[in-house]
């Protein structure tokens, strides 16, 4: 099953500029590599559906395979590009990965919704997918999903499209989404990002 790997740089905001404008070589540099499928990434603006206080960056790499991401993050291409991200970084970025579901044809939103559930009990996986399933039939969208697949906490990964985030805010203000949305918080720790996505 194809796999996502969750990347949170830690950028010191006196650096947002230079990131940023450095940021279409290191992505066409990453997806050049072999096993690597897409790469994607782009500003965080919204956290829990309101603005964010400092620069934040989201990226993501997909693979084929556990196989696939497993060559990549062991070759020496990888440990060399991570070893000198990590010489300008303030503290080691936050990597998670994530066995999914197959990645969508549709052309991505202006924003795209990332929603990590830290599950309080991880038995409750099967659960918490369904009330993910009730709240995108609610909302009336496409998403895709996946679980971790790491030796971090367990958790689930939704993904949604919007073309803003004031968009995005009004659909959950709806009674039907509003209550799925409170239902789906009750299997653990919820985070939602809006990540406006570069082509």
């Amino acid at each position: 099953m194809p796999y996502i790997v969750a990347v949170t740089p830690n950028i010191p905001p006196a650096d947002k500029d230079d990131f940023l404008g450095h940021w279409p070589a290191i992505k066409a540099d990453i997806a050049k590599q072999p096993g690597v499928l897409g790469v994607s990434g782009g500003e965080v603006i919204g956290e829990n559906f309101g603005p964010v206080s400092e620069f934040k960056f989201f990226q993501t790499m997909a693979f084929a395979s556990a196989e696939d991401e497993k060559a990549f993050a062991d070759s020496a291409w990888a440990k060399e590009h991570f070893q000198k991200a990590a010489a300008k970084m303030g503290a080691p970025p936050l990597i998670r990965k994530f066995q999914t579901s197959e990645f969508p044809a549709d052309k991505p939103k202006a924003l795209t919704q990332f929603t990590f559930l830290e599950l309080a009990d991880g038995s409750q996986h099967e659960g918490a997918k369904q009330a993910w399933m009730d709240l995108v039939a609610a909302i009336g969208g496409n998403s895709m999903g996946g679980a971790s697949a790491d030796d971090g906490p367990t958790t689930g990964l939704g993904v949604l499209g919007w073309d803003s985030r004031d968009q995005a805010i009004e659909v959950y203000k709806k009674p039907e989404v509003s209550a799925a949305w409170d239902k789906y918080k009750t299997f653990g720790k919820v985070i939602t990002i809006l990540v406006k996505l570069e082509a």
